[in-house]
């Protein structure tokens, strides 16, 4: 039996927009009939890519601006600021910066800050303002870099944020793929104090380090923490023990600890730290 697109349930509708731009959304669908009309007046969580000019935001999104709740900024896009005009905005991923006016932003509670094709001074930017009081909403934070070698030196971004902090960051995401130094998470994490989720999805080292380092820093910078991802790829041989009851008593939140050794050009030890018994 052929179903027609007119005739999918409404809740598959919705599923779809979640994966469409707003623009490309309404000029698919609107005026099509009154189902979809009413539909599309339903719809609270619009997605929008800004790639355009102030003026251009404006005239595009003009009839469901106060409806759109997630924003991209693509890194090829041709936009210098966000327009005043989105007054619920929920969420902003970051592939490039532009300019910011935070008190329209005041609503923010999650930004998804992707370094892979950001100049370094803009990254230092936009990492002040995060670590700064104008985000008063502000709860999660994902920090990527998908690119194997950094273009500039981390030590300017870490500069920007080592006298600042979130008090509103409680879920931090930081996946980084070049090599960095566990002391660059730890300065992140120093500066979000009331942190209850860490999740480091990728962090390649070539740093010794303890998993009693890793606690210490976990008691004196984010004691509120209740939930631990770590995978740490070490180009050294860290000494481990896979004994959970002892691990677990050097930090309540080491309930699994597991190593595996793999040789490439060099050996290589990845190390996955959770709180959670199975993964």
């Amino acid at each position: 039996m052929k179903t027609q697109f007119e005739n999918i349930p409404n809740e598959l509708f919705y599923e779809i927009q979640l994966y469409l731009n707003a623009t490309d959304l309404f000029e698919a669908f609107s005026n099509l009939n009154s189902r979809f009309n009413s539909l599309l007046n339903a719809i609270n969580n619009l997605h929008f890519e800004i790639d355009s000019t102030v003026a251009q935001q404006r005239l595009s999104t003009i009839s469901f601006a106060s409806r759109i709740t997630n924003i991209r900024i693509p890194n090829d896009s041709d936009a210098v600021a966000i327009a005043p005009i989105f007054p619920h905005i929920r969420s902003i991923i970051f592939q490039r910066a532009i300019r910011l006016i935070p008190s329209t932003l005041s609503t923010l509670e999650y930004i998804k800050l992707d370094l892979s094709m950001m100049r370094p001074k803009h990254a230092i930017h936009l990492c002040s303002m995060i670590f700064s009081s104008d985000f008063p909403c502000l709860s999660s934070l994902y920090i990527l870099h998908r690119k194997s070698s950094v273009v500039g030196h981390w030590k300017p971004l870490i500069a920007s944020i080592r006298y600042h902090q979130s008090l509103t960051i409680t879920e931090f995401i930081f996946d980084i793929r070049p090599t960095t130094e566990w002391k660059m998470l730890e300065q992140f994490l120093q500066s979000m104090p009331y942190l209850q989720r860490l999740n480091v999805r990728q962090l390649n080292t070539r740093t010794r380090w303890t998993l009693l380092e890793i606690a210490q820093t976990f008691r004196t910078m984010v004691s509120q923490l209740n939930h631990l991802f770590i995978r740490i790829n070490s180009l050294d041989m860290n000494i481990l023990f896979e004994d959970n009851e002892y691990n677990h008593s050097l930090y309540p939140l080491f309930v699994r600890v597991h190593s595996e050794t793999r040789k490439s050009k060099k050996l290589c030890t990845t190390t996955i730290i959770s709180s959670k018994l199975h993964l």
